[in-house]
């Protein structure tokens, strides 16, 4: 064959082989674009948090195959019960992505579609909220709630599975008791009314609030109060939350110490709470062998909450003295006074019989009440002999009035002489002894007497009538023909006995 004849013949099989190709990816190409066109989401769609708008599905697709592995790894869903709040394992919790992106709506929000092993929800449950009775059906439906939670494709996932739809029986999860002074009808019906009372989910009840809808006037305070008390002390062993709370101004005589609510209606005085939990709870009040009962009913909590008195201390009052002209002598007791109290409450919560915290709860003072005594304004004089000179003794007030033992009399007032006694005064060490000059000296003896007084006991004051120390013609000691200059010039010195000191 020719090279010219050659040619035409690949020239031929060539032209025809690039229509042949032509045409198959044309076709290929019309198939896809036409018969069968490549499937893409729309404006504004979104599968979990991820924006997935005009992307094609099998890029989604395998965008989300990528995510998962990172989403098991790091992801977390916490799943509360009541009181308790425990992770869930994602390690290998499968995504259906092929079921996410065929159920995937354009122009809206989409969810990715889990699948949760019911068996290891099961395990989760018994492990982390143990000792709750979970039913077979609860199970059921908190493992569909959990993989509802995941559908955000969230970081962080939470499930609240404590609602009232769980089958589990309800129990008493806290009670109360004290003796009680309720004597009023109106006080028992408040009892009465409030029995049974709901305690919804997040919602909070006021004592005050719900008296007001009872119109149930008669009953007195301090009734009130010991029925708050033990709503009170019963929702302290729960994982209910004090709203408002007050105490008031005296230990009360039935209420266990620390589980005071005070209730003052013309004050405004509440006690309210709220409860946090997902689920109901009921409270009931009643009477039953002499003693006021309050108790919570609901599902059980994991935690047992134990109350305990961290602190109970005695505040004694003080001794308060007045003087009133009204009182001629001795003295009046115008209060007795009482005792406070300094108490601090604490919270001990348990999990399966071990302490895993303690939370302060509240510090309570009562404050004492003084003892008020009222003593006469004028006190009583020594008694004089024949001859005495009366003493003006100082009051209380006066800047030489000394009263040691707090009895609201001058304490030189109250040595009694006779005639001929010797006026032995105390020394340092004696019981009697007062010095609050500190110069060693017994207070009453340095008192200074007005000229011409003569103590009981016929010792005779320097300077005064009778006194020949104090005469320079009777050859006494101080006379200028025996003592010098210096010494004349000096006073009187005495002992702690009264006594002339020789200078």
């Amino acid at each position: 064959m020719d090279n010219k004849q050659f040619g035409k013949v690949f020239g031929g099989v060539f032209g025809a082989a690039i229509l042949v190709f032509g045409t198959a990816n044309a076709g290929a190409y019309a198939v896809d674009e036409w018969i069968f066109p490549s499937a893409k989401y729309g404006e504004y769609t979104y599968i979990g948090t991820t924006d997935v708008s005009n992307m094609a599905v099998a890029d989604a697709k395998s965008m989300f195959v990528t995510q998962a592995a990172t989403f098991r790894e790091s992801a977390e869903l916490h799943v509360t019960y009541l009181d308790e709040t425990a992770q869930y394992p994602l390690k290998d919790v499968e995504i259906s992505l092929d079921e996410t992106m065929e159920r995937a709506q354009s122009g809206s929000q989409n969810h990715f579609i889990f699948d949760l092993s019911e068996s290891q929800t099961r395990s989760f449950l018994k492990k982390q909220f143990n000792g709750i009775p979970f039913t077979e059906a609860d199970i059921a439906n908190i493992h569909l709630q959990l993989e509802d939670a995941l559908e955000g494709g969230q970081a962080v996932s939470r499930a609240d599975i404590s609602s009232d739809a769980l089958e589990m029986r309800p129990d008493v999860v806290a009670q109360t008791s004290f003796s009680h002074s309720l004597e009023t009808a109106d006080a028992l019906q408040v009892l009465e009314s409030l029995d049974g009372t709901v305690l919804a989910p997040n919602e909070t009840f006021s004592f005050l609030t719900t008296l007001e809808e009872l119109t149930l006037l008669e009953a007195t305070d301090a009734e009130l109060t010991e029925i708050a008390s033990a709503i009170y002390g019963a929702m302290l062993r729960t994982n209910f939350l004090v709203e408002q709370r007050s105490i008031g101004e005296s230990v009360p005589e039935n209420v266990p110490a620390g589980e005071e609510a005070a209730i003052n209606r013309s004050l405004g005085v509440d006690f309210a709470f709220s409860n946090p939990n997902a689920s109901s709870f009921t409270l009931n009040t009643y009477v039953q062998n002499g003693e006021l009962m309050a108790s919570i009913h609901g599902l059980p909590f994991v935690h047992i909450y134990d109350i305990s008195i961290a602190s109970d201390v005695e505040i004694e009052p003080r001794l308060i003295k007045q003087f009133s002209a009204f009182v001629s002598s001795g003295n009046e007791v115008r209060e007795e006074g009482r005792d406070g109290k300094r108490i601090e409450v604490v919270r001990a919560i348990l999990e399966d019989g071990k302490e895993v915290e303690v939370e302060p709860v509240s510090s309570d003072f009562y404050p004492p009440v003084h003892r008020v005594e009222v003593y006469p304004l004028t006190q009583p004089e020594a008694p004089a002999t024949e001859g005495d000179t009366v003493v003006d003794w100082p009051v209380p007030g006066d800047p030489d009035f000394v009263d040691i033992n707090n009895n609201g009399i001058h304490d030189a007032a109250e040595l009694t002489y006779g005639e001929g006694d010797t006026i032995d005064w105390p020394v340092p060490g004696d019981p009697d002894f007062i010095d609050t000059n500190n110069n060693g000296i017994h207070d009453p003896a340095e008192l200074t007497y007005e000229e011409g007084t003569i103590l009981p006991d016929g010792t005779v004051i320097p300077g005064t009538e009778g006194d020949d120390s104090a005469n320079p013609s009777s050859g006494g000691e101080n006379n200028p023909e025996t003592d010098d200059d210096t010494n004349s010039d000096k006073e009187a010195q005495y002992d702690k006995g009264g006594k002339r000191v020789q200078p």
